[in-house]
């Protein structure tokens, strides 16, 4: 069964087919000449909308157009039983500061709580991204810590990122 989550402005929703080059080209990794791993992001867009093993892959619409993705991941062995890490990419800067990155967390955060069976919702962002930062804020996550030299950028230096989460007793003491 394919997941459909509509708020007021934003949608998230599986990939169509005649969108899955374009989303490809954005996708980390998309030069990459292996076609092993090429095939492996394909098979991985295909499937968005549905709850594999791994994730669950939502491209997210704003308008009547697409303007990102955002993912829910709970990997076996990865992470305990209930909880997911979170990632949500706008992929144009005229999409930030509108409200469409908010509501596509709140919207895959609540489903993740409600149909997922999850009790620990976390992500984490760039220490210097105050917009996204504020977005967990907003939302009612709480700020656990820095985790220092935890993501390369693209000049192969190691950025710390700050690590936010709600819990399901947040949630219920929050609505």
């Amino acid at each position: 069964m394919t997941i459909e989550l509509r708020g007021d402005a934003v949608t998230l929703r599986a990939f169509r087919p005649d969108e899955y080059d374009d989303v490809l080209r954005r996708f980390p990794g998309a030069d990459d000449p292996d076609p092993e791993r090429s095939r492996l992001r394909r098979t991985r867009v295909e499937r968005s909308g549905i709850r594999t093993s791994v994730e669950l892959l939502l491209g997210i619409e704003a308008g009547g157009r697409l303007v990102g993705d955002t993912q829910g991941r709970n990997v076996e062995m990865a992470m305990p039983p209930g909880v997911w890490e979170i990632g949500i990419e706008l992929w144009d800067t005229g999409d930030r500061g509108r409200g469409v990155g908010r509501e596509a967390v709140a919207l895959l955060t609540a489903h993740l709580f409600e149909a997922e069976g999850a009790h620990r919702v976390q992500g984490s962002t760039d220490v210097e991204n105050a917009a996204m930062r504020r977005v967990f804020e907003v939302l009612g996550f709480t700020d656990e810590g820095t985790l220092r030299g935890f993501m390369p950028n693209g000049d192969g230096l190691l950025r710390d990122y700050e690590m936010y989460a709600i819990t399901i007793d947040d949630r219920m003491r929050n609505h």
